[in-house]
């Protein structure tokens, strides 16, 4: 046969495409017969002609052989669709049948997108849009999971929020079932598709947008400001847990607590394994610290200076402490001496890899 087409109404009850071989069966080739010998030539109507007949015997309406026509015309048909295959195979000389999955890829959108506008034709806004987006979103992200070519053409980075009221919405949609009805290319077919999936994008980043307008955003943590800030947020007892130390098999634990008049006590735990189970020493300290101006560590990071004075022997050392957070300290190694001009010559290293006390 010349022309065949798409899906057998008969086998699909919510099937959206024309079974080309079941109508030129009675109208011919070319649409160019009368079928049965009472109907219209089909070649010379128009495509909104074929639509209001189809749409006719949907509704159980028609001349005296709508008999015939009802049984192929079930109520889960889109005349739409059905118009447009038709036309074009009415108009389309040489017109051959696609390929299997081509005829299916055209079948699902054209099925998705007819359930989509008549769902958004029938609802609230208010009550329902959702709902309805839900089903927007379910269907494009439907498509672009399994269809290559469709995820290779969408560029979501490309995509924005913007504004869009409902009847803006079922236009769009509306638009591209209308193009998926008249698509018989993949060309044609993709670019519909992209349209419907870039909607669904626009939709979902309109709800992120609403969202995140509604919850409000966490307060931040007040960080020192000042010496007399810092020292009092320094009081309390902070802690670091199993880390090494940079020395070959080497971890350690930390505990300090720090009281109002900056004095400190605590320990470090050195053991040989990642898990700190095996201890091999301890140091227990006593100091006070005293802080000074705020400057840079070697990191290029701001840090404040502190001196410190280890145990009876009122040893001296200086080092940098940082606020990573209001309940996270970092403190740089320390050293013996310093001038005080610069990081480089204070030479007070920060371990990018430290995670610092954490207060408990």
């Amino acid at each position: 046969m010349k022309k065949t087409m798409l899906i057998g109404l008969t086998l699909l009850p919510l099937s959206l495409l024309a079974d080309m071989d079941r109508c030129v069966s009675c109208h011919g080739v070319d649409f160019e017969k009368k079928a049965l010998g009472v109907s219209k030539v089909v070649k010379n109507m128009t495509e909104s002609q074929i639509k209001a007949a189809l749409d006719g015997y949907k509704a159980g309406k028609g001349g005296s052989k709508k008999e015939v026509m009802m049984k192929e015309v079930n109520v889960g048909v889109d005349t739409d669709a059905m118009a447009a295959d038709v036309y074009n195979e009415i108009h389309t000389p040489g017109f051959t049948e696609p390929d299997a999955e081509f005829i299916f890829k055209k079948r699902r959108t054209v099925r998705g997108l007819f359930k989509i506008k008549q769902a958004l034709k029938k609802a609230d806004p208010k009550q329902d849009s959702q709902k309805i987006f839900g089903q927007i979103k379910s269907f494009a992200f439907d498509l672009y999971t399994y269809d290559p070519a469709l995820r290779k053409a969408v560029n979501a980075r490309t995509t924005k929020a913007q504004p869009m009221k409902f009847p803006t919405i079922l236009d769009r949609v509306a638009a591209a079932k209308t193009g998926t009805d008249h698509s018989f290319t993949d060309e044609a077919l993709l670019k519909c598709q992209i349209d419907f999936v870039t909607l669904a994008q626009t939709i979902s980043l309109n709800g992120a947008e609403k969202l995140k307008k509604k919850i409000k955003p966490k307060e931040k943590h007040h960080l020192p400001q000042t010496a007399d800030e810092a020292a009092k947020a320094l009081v309390g007892t902070w802690t670091q847990i199993c880390y090494p130390t940079g020395k070959p098999n080497e971890w350690a634990s930390k505990k300090v607590t720090v009281t109002e008049d900056m004095h400190a006590k605590g320990g470090m735990q050195f053991y040989s394994d990642d898990k700190c189970t095996k201890q091999t020493k301890e140091i227990k300290a006593f100091y006070t610290f005293t802080f000074g101006k705020v400057t840079k560590g070697d990191d290029g990071k701001e840090a404040w200076e502190i001196d410190k004075v280890i145990g009876k022997k009122k040893k001296k050392v200086y080092a940098m402490l940082r606020f990573a957070e209001a309940n996270r300290v970092i403190i740089s190694g320390a050293t013996k001496t310093h001038d005080g001009s610069s990081p480089e010559k204070r030479k007070n290293h920060f371990d990018a890899s430290w995670e610092g006390c954490t207060k408990q």
